[in-house]
Order: structure tokens, then C-alpha cells, then sequence
């Protein structure tokens, strides 16, 4: 009966503290992802472990990215700020910025939450070396943003004198000189040229970044939770699928959205719908390789023991045009470049289902710090998900909104459950994407979508005088003071 006991304790002390000790957090930040090309909604995509993590957690359908361009969006995810707002303003990708670790507190709020912090793959916060005016070291750097570990690869090398970690590694293969100029060639001559990698499937650069992720998952003690992003270049261009991802899908067999033109002009180069498809084929292999990376990650977080209790937050920072309306690359207010996936998981706590809520990028922030049991950083404008994901609200902000420029008049877009609204240099645009998915029709100059113009004008307007930084916020007059002091000093102990 003793032992009968013993066992029985043995084992309760075992389970019981799943429920209560904190999760692992693992993010999954892909980069260039249209979100027409997720598999929960296109059958031809292949993503089976992606596929599971959907089934186990909360797709928000409406989640849009802060700005269309990479810098800009990461900036964002770790500040939990606008680009118009003070500590962020970036609204494109730039030389010389970097952001500052007093802007940034997100992984020092996993820290401070009792996490040990890390981010391996492209970070892309900053570009150039003005963080030197303020950090001697990368490490201080780093410190000061309250990451533990830090590894950049920032993607495939163009140049044969690369010294990153990448670099070093292809160059101890004896393969930098003919990736570099592969990669460069294809730079100059058209980088969505689709056409297999110099480098295998295991020495690609997603695998690496995806190997030192797992090493980093097998060295960290158990007793202690740990935050990790995993940044993956792909399917950002080149389209330079490796190995076996380069043939997984036959072009032929590939059906394109009917928002895709017969043809289109390119950088001096005609795109009719057979290349087209050639290209789709492809940026999905590369989606199929970051599906393979994922797997590994999920099993290494088996193999540690607490995949049953960790939280995977999976998106992309911006999307890929990808023919659609004539247009390649990012940069744009459409879907497929605008919009990108979210996907939370998080086992008994977050509901299985999807949801339709405008949502931002960003908001993947706080909401792990909410997993987490932290404290978010005062003054950000994201939100956490978490009042979605575990059914208590339907909704945890009004609209979404984005924004991208390089000169005046900066564009904005703002997107609410059912219409989407920007302008330009040129006009206003307005669609139904309730009943124009694919946005084929522009309400805009519609005598009878006025109203709902007016109506989205006025959101965009009131979302940007909701979330600007204030540093007057509770301040108080020197007479006030004054006299709160008197009163302070007459009171009666």
C-alpha cells in the first residue's frame, strides 16, 4: 500500500504542474508570407506540422502587419509600436536607424517574467552600424534589449568576404564564393528567377538557423522557461528553393488566384501566367521548408518535455504580392501583402477555432508576455490576443491599420471586420472584403459606398489620434502641485 502511495505521488507530481508552471514560447517569424498560401485555406500549400499547430490553436484571419517592408514590421513587433509613433518612427526599410533598447522592452519583459530570452535568425531591427554611437559591443547591444542569446543570419550572402556565422559556415564547406555569387547574380538580374539553391536542404540557410534553434532548445535548463524567436528568411525572394523543395511542386499543376493578370510588365520583363506559375512553385517549396523547420523545432520542444505546455506563435512580418494585381514583392495595402498569417497555440488555454477580429503582428508582444504571467511595458499599442484566443472577447481593438513611405504623403491604411480603406498620391481606395476577397472592385468613387467611405476616413482618423505617444500624460500644473503639497502638509496625520 506504501508503495502503491508513493507511485501514486510520484506520478500527480509529475502532471499537476503543467497547468500551473509557465509555458515555453516559441515565435515563429517567417518573412514575405502571403497569407493566401497557408494550407487552412489553399489546399495545394504542403505545411503538415504548421497544419497541426493550426488545428491546436486560434487562426486570426484578419491579422495585418503594422508595415508592409521588414524593418519597419519587426521594429514594431518588439516595441509594440506604430510607425508614426516617438520611439519607432520607421516607415519603410532604412540605412542608419536602429532601434533603441529604451523603445524595445519586449524581450525584457520575458526576462523580467523569469524567461531566459533569444532570437536566432534575421532580426533586421536595425541596418548599418549606428548602434555603435551607443553600445561598444553587439553584446551590450543585446544585453540592453533583454535578450540572453542572439544569433543574426540575416539570409543568403551576396559578397564571398561575408564573416557571419552563415557565411563562416558555408565558407568552412568551401561553398561561400558560389553561393555568394549566385545570390548576387540573381540580385542584379531578377531575384525571383526561380531556380534551385548552390546550397543542399541541410545547408541552407534556414536549416542552419533552424539547427542552431534546436541546440539552443537542448542546452536550456528545464527548470526554467524560455522565450525564443526563430526568425526564418524564407519565402522571402530569391526564389532559390533547395534541393528536393525546388521540385515539390509540379507548376502545372498549380491553379493562380483570378486576381493574377495573363500578363504583366516586370522590370523590363513580360510575366505571363506560365512563368507566374513557375515562380509559385517556387516560393512554395520554400514554404514547404520552413513547414520542415518547423517540425524539427516542435520536435526538439517533445523531446525537452514541454510541448504540452508551450505557446507557438507563428506569422510573418509582411506578405508577397505574388502576381497579384500585376505586382510582385511587398510594399503594397492588398491582402496578399499587407495581411499575414497568425496562428496562437497553446494547449487548455487557447480555444481551437479562428477568428475574423481585426488583429496586428505586433500583438503577438503582449501576448506572450500575458502567457507568460509578466508585466507589459506601459505605453504600447499593441494588444494581447489572449481575450480572443480563450473566447472572453470577439474583438480586442476597433480596426487594424498599416502603414509604408519614403516621402510625403505617407500612405496609411485602415481595415475593420468587413471594409478596407487607403490612399495614396493619387485617390482613395475602399473594398468590400466581405463580398471582393480578391479586391477586384473599387468602391471608392461609388455613389453608394459614400457613406461607408466617410465612415472609414473617420476610423483611420480617430485610430491615428488614439494611439499617439504622449509625454504630457499625467502631468500636473506647478499651481496644482503647489497646492496638493499645502493640502498634504494641513491634513491631519
Amino acid at each position: 500500500m506504501k508503495r502503491l502511495f508513493l507511485l501514486t505521488a510520484a506520478l500527480f507530481s509529475f502532471t499537476l504542474p503543467l497547468a500551473s508552471q509557465k509555458p515555453d514560447v516559441l515565435v515563429i517569424l517567417t518573412d514575405q508570407w502571403s497569407p493566401r498560401y497557408t494550407s487552412w485555406d489553399n489546399p495545394q500549400v504542403k505545411t503538415p506540422h504548421l497544419d497541426q499547430i493550426a488545428k491546436e490553436g486560434m487562426i486570426f484571419d484578419a491579422c495585418y502587419t503594422t508595415s508592409p517592408v521588414c524593418m519597419p514590421a519587426r521594429v514594431s513587433l518588439i516595441t509594440g509600436l506604430y510607425p508614426h509613433n516617438h520611439g519607432h518612427a520607421l516607415w519603410g526599410n532604412a540605412s542608419g536607424y536602429y532601434v533603441r533598447a529604451e523603445s524595445a522592452p519586449m524581450f525584457r519583459d520575458m526576462q523580467q517574467a523569469g524567461y531566459t530570452t533569444a532570437q536566432i535568425g534575421k532580426l533586421h531591427w536595425n541596418s548599418g552600424p549606428e548602434w555603435k554611437r551607443e553600445y561598444p559591443t553587439p553584446p551590450e547591444y543585446y544585453k540592453a534589449l533583454g535578450l540572453d542569446m542572439v544569433k543574426d543570419i540575416a539570409g543568403p550572402p551576396d559578397n564571398a568576404t561575408d564573416r557571419g556565422v552563415y557565411g563562416k559556415y558555408l565558407s568552412g564547406l568551401g561553398l561561400l564564393d558560389a553561393v555568394a555569387k549566385d545570390i548576387r547574380r540573381r540580385y542584379v538580374l531578377w531575384e525571383f528567377e526561380p531556380r534551385a539553391s548552390l546550397a543542399s536542404v541541410e545547408q541552407y540557410h534556414d536549416s542552419f538557423t533552424t539547427g542552431l534553434a534546436v541546440d539552443f532548445i537542448k542546452e536550456q535548463p528545464k527548470d526554467k522557461p524560455l522565450c525564443l524567436v526563430v526568425s526564418l528568411h524564407s519565402p522571402h525572394p530569391p526564389l532559390d528553393a533547395p534541393g528536393e523543395y525546388a521540385t515539390m511542386y509540379d507548376p502545372e499543376k498549380l491553379t493562380l488566384p483570378a486576381n493574377v493578370p495573363e500578363s504583366f510588365k516586370r522590370e523590363n520583363l513580360t510575366v505571363d501566367q506560365v512563368t507566374m506559375k513557375k515562380l509559385l512553385a517556387n516560393y512554395l517549396g520554400k514554404i514547404s521548408l520552413v513547414d520542415h523547420c518547423a517540425g524539427r523545432l516542435v520536435g526538439a520542444l517533445k523531446e525537452r518535455g514541454t510541448w504540452d505546455n508551450t505557446m507557438v506563435v507563428f506569422t510573418a512580418d509582411h506578405g508577397e504580392m505574388m502576381g497579384a494585381h500585376g505586382f510582385l514583392t511587398k510594399g503594397r495595402f492588398h491582402e496578399e501583402s499587407a495581411r499575414v498569417p497568425m496562428v496562437v497555440r497553446w494547449p487548455t488555454q487557447v480555444k481551437p477555432g479562428r477568428s475574423k477580429a481585426p488583429v496586428q503582428m505586433m500583438d503577438a508582444y503582449p501576448t506572450i508576455v500575458e502567457a507568460a504571467g509578466g508585466s507589459l511595458t506601459p505605453g504600447r499599442f499593441a494588444r494581447s490576443l489572449m481575450p480572443i484566443a480563450t473566447g472572453k472577447k470577439e474583438r480586442v481593438r476597433p480596426v487594424a491599420i498599416s502603414e509604408i513611405g519614403d516621402s510625403p504623403p505617407l500612405r496609411i491604411m485602415v481595415r475593420d471586420t468587413r471594409y478596407k480603406y487607403w490612399a495614396d498620391e493619387a485617390k482613395e481606395y475602399l473594398y468590400d472584403l466581405d463580398a471582393d476577397s480578391l479586391e477586384m472592385t473599387d468602391l471608392a468613387a461609388d455613389p453608394a459606398h459614400q457613406g461607408t467611405l466617410s465612415r472609414m476616413r473617420e476610423q483611420l482618423l480617430l485610430q491615428l489620434r488614439s494611439s499617439q505617444v504622449n509625454f504630457a500624460e499625467g502631468y500636473k500644473s506647478k499651481v496644482k502641485r503647489v497646492r496638493e503639497e499645502e493640502a498634504s502638509r494641513q491634513s491631519p496625520e
